[in-house]
């Protein structure tokens, strides 16, 4: 070896050991311009690429290095290492297999393996591969960290609890393990707890992105307005966290902060076309895209969080008997004092049990409200999934051999979507709580209709779409309006006496720039009127009484109502609203609903997707097409027609009063028909096959 050549190895050593990577990379391409083969230069180079994060990149020195010298577990190590993080998860199995053969029964090599193959979504493998390595060492804290990972992912909470308990009594200087169990905790229910475990993670590292994240999502579920803080100190760590993106933006929506929350909007649409983890899918129906952003983003949720989006294998029982009743499985975490919840009771109470039998399946976290128990009584059977993993709770319901599994939630709160990837009824069916597609195929159907979804939006979605006649979206008509009595006072609900009244009962999130930039002019080519709102967060108010003032309106003509208690109390209110102003993107669905049950009537401006079509749906089946608006011009126009000539509101009113009568969107027990010959064709569909 020359002078030169030995000393250009010493300084490339003495750089890469005193962590000067930019340096020692510089002199390792030097010696392997000199001569390709240099084993310590190419581990170099690999190792130096690897510390930069360029994974991909350092895959290839490593490997070249590993034809070398190929019983080097130090080598071999680094380059599966690399390859698992360049997301070459085959190709770095097969190398910590050589691995396993050099170094049997070796701890730390059967865990890498493990999360590897968790990563491919190889749970049986990972699992052993785990189990092994705590056999071999009960005391390898890695292992048990890891295991827990994988059990909290397949939805086993309190097996991941333990895991995560063992190992942190082992390492309780560990940050990962301390997030890790802040998560599950939260999976359990015990928030507060989750806290103070994402709490110590920060402790021992205040520059941990993702537990900061994790915290942020804690406080945002329990109404802690400083979630905001948390989640832009996680971006300021590192803006590429998955869904940190997203999160962001609905904590910002839900504040009505609209200089931050539009400002992010670009950024996540291009980020979701591209198939990157940048916002839950059900955060995106808030924002103005195309069907095709919300498949791709559906899909993108759904590989990260489940690793298929493809139904698995299971043999069912062959279709009900004609003779015998047609079980119907209903799924939801909403069984609760929630729009769901409120809408499906009476689906539930008129089904015909003489041909269907229903069953319940909660999903809900936590003691049942009252609308819970009242659900949990008018099902034929009711079962409690929440504190079920995944196995136990498929083992379950596959014991109750359903014929139709009807998922209520998608990608909404507390949905079990691991349930449905594993097949648990003859027929799948998606509905209601979520307007939009799941990405996923293993759905039979998605129930909608010709308005919410047209036949040609059908090549956007994943599952088939199943057509009711009418609007699929159910009117609880359970409390009629005659039992109400009297309409409350104006002066009782905080509304001046005289004046019209704009209303919108809609979540704050819904609301966006453009569309309030037409109410306040609505209020301000109305001389007295007001613009009645449902309460929203202490923020939220405060910036939504700013827009109104820097668009020239008095801001005291935001009226904001308090939640009712009861439901007859919220429905005998709204009476006195004028007219309801529907959002756009993401429309009023229950709360239109409502307004149009007592008799208020509904502008809406059709969208292009599912959630933004929902309002116009109800408005078809009642025949009030003229109160469905195409543009920003129409809508304004048709507003101020309705606020400025009383005859026509009127008659609107009128029409909607005499529609309880006859209209398909108030006949409730024509609509379980309709669903239930909708049930039924499904299952003779696959009969016939």
């Amino acid at each position: 070896m020359s002078a030169n050549y030995s000393q250009l190895t010493e300084q490339m050593l003495q750089a890469f050991q005193s962590q000067q990577l930019e340096s020692a990379h510089k002199y390792a391409n030097m010696i392997l311009r000199l001569y390709s083969k240099d084993l310590i230069a190419l581990q170099v180079q690999g190792l130096c690429l690897a510390m930069q994060g360029r994974d991909v990149e350092a895959v290839t020195p490593l490997y070249k290095a590993s034809k070398l010298d190929q019983n080097n577990p130090e080598l071999l190590s680094n380059l599966a290492k690399a390859q698992h993080s360049a997301m070459m998860h085959s190709e770095a199995i097969q190398t910590y297999k050589k691995l396993n053969r050099l170094l049997p029964n070796n701890a730390q090599i059967l865990t890498d393996m493990g999360t590897t193959f968790a990563k491919m979504g190889h749970q049986d493998d990972a699992k052993k591969s785990f189990t092994l390595a705590l056999s071999i060492d009960s005391n390898y804290f890695l292992a048990w960290q890891n295991l827990g990972n994988l059990q909290s992912k397949l939805g086993y909470f309190k097996e991941a609890k333990h895991s995560l308990e063992k190992s942190l009594e082992l390492n309780s200087a560990d940050k990962n393990a301390w997030n890790s169990y802040g998560n599950v905790l939260f999976d359990l229910g015990y928030k507060e707890d989750a806290l103070l475990a994402q709490r110590k993670a920060l402790d021992i590292d205040c520059g941990f992105a993702e537990a900061w994240l994790d915290y942020g999502c804690i406080l945002y579920e329990l109404s802690n307005p400083s979630s905001i803080d948390a989640f832009k100190t996680a971006y300021n760590l590192n803006p590429e966290l998955p869904f940190l993106l997203g999160q962001l933006f609905s904590t910002y929506a839900s504040c009505c902060d609209w200089v931050e929350s539009e400002s992010l909007i670009p950024s996540i649409i291009n980020k979701s076309d591209l198939g990157l983890k940048a916002i839950h899918p059900f955060t995106l129906l808030q924002i103005n895209t195309k069907l095709e952003s919300q498949f791709s983003c559906a899909r993108t949720y759904v590989m990260d969080r489940l690793g298929s989006i493809n139904r698995q294998v299971y043999e069912s029982r062959l279709a009900t008997p004609k003779e015998k009743k047609i079980k119907l499985g209903y799924f939801s975490s909403d069984f609760k004092d929630h729009p769901v919840g409120i809408t499906i009771e009476n689906i539930i109470a008129l089904h015909n049990r003489a041909e269907f039998e229903i069953y319940g399946f909660f999903l809900n976290q936590g003691a049942l409200d009252d609308q819970g128990k009242k659900l949990w009584n008018i099902f034929d059977k009711s079962f409690d999934l929440s504190k079920l993993n995944d196995i136990e709770a498929i083992d379950l319901i596959r014991s109750e051999c359903l014929d139709i599994a009807i998922d209520l939630n998608g990608h909404t709160s507390g949905a079990r979507l691991t349930i449905f990837l594993r097949n648990i009824a003859q027929i799948q069916i998606s509905y209601l709580g979520y307007a939009a597609t799941t990405g996923t195929n293993f759905y039979d159907a998605l129930i909608a209709d010709r308005v919410a979804i047209p036949p040609e939006h059908q090549m956007h979605y994943s599952e088939p779409i199943a057509y009711l006649p009418h609007s699929f979206f159910p009117v609880d008509t359970s409390i009629s309006i005659e039992s109400l009595g009297n309409m409350p006072s104006r002066g009782s609900e905080g509304l001046p006496e005289t004046g019209f009244i704009f209303a919108c009962f809609n979540n704050a999130y819904k609301i966006k720039p453009a569309i309030f930039d037409i109410w306040m002019d609505l209020l301000k080519q109305v001389p007295g009127s007001v613009l009645w709102l449902s309460k929203p967060n202490t923020t939220a108010i405060k910036n939504l009484q700013i827009e109104a003032k820097n668009r020239g309106v008095d801001a005291s003509r935001l009226i904001f109502a308090d939640r009712k208690v009861g439901r007859s109390e919220h429905l005998s209110r709204l009476r006195l609203a004028d007219l309801f102003l529907d959002t756009p993107n993401y429309n009023a669905h229950a709360t239109a609903a409502d307004a149009l049950w007592a008799g208020v009537p509904v502008l809406t401006l059709i969208g292009h997707t599912f959630a933004g079509r929902v309002a116009a749906s109800q408005l078809s089946a009642l025949g009030l097409i003229d109160l469905i608006t195409h543009s920003d011009v129409e809508y304004l126009a048709k507003a101020l027609e309705l606020a400025t000539h009383p005859d026509a509101l009127r008659s609107i009113r009128t029409q909607l009063t005499e529609s309880r009568a006859y209209s398909p969107l108030f006949n409730t027990r024509q609509y379980v028909k309709d669903l239930e010959s909708l049930y039924v064709s499904l299952l003779d569909g696959i009969n016939q096959h």
